[in-house]
């Protein structure tokens, strides 16, 4: 699992890859850990956390998108 920076609430992309799965949706209520979105990088899926429980603000990315590093993924308020 991939722990995003815990200093704000946007958890972003730490390498580029394709967005496998979205597991929230925006205003669903995720606590620390919950898994947020499966990335595929160099043909590893890696699941990026919840960095702080919190409410799904924005999810930026759909199945299939090609991100690119520090990309914001998700925003969690």
């Amino acid at each position: 699992m991939i722990h995003p920076k815990l200093d704000d609430k946007n958890v972003t992309a730490f390498i580029p890859g394709t967005i496998i799965d979205v597991k929230v949706k925006k205003g669903q209520e995720v606590k620390q850990g919950d898994v947020l979105v499966i990335l595929d990088a160099m043909k590893m899926h890696n699941r990026l956390i919840a960095p702080s429980a919190g409410k799904v603000k924005e999810v930026k990315v759909k199945p299939g998108d090609r991100v690119s590093k520090g990309a914001v993924l998700v925003s969690i308020e």
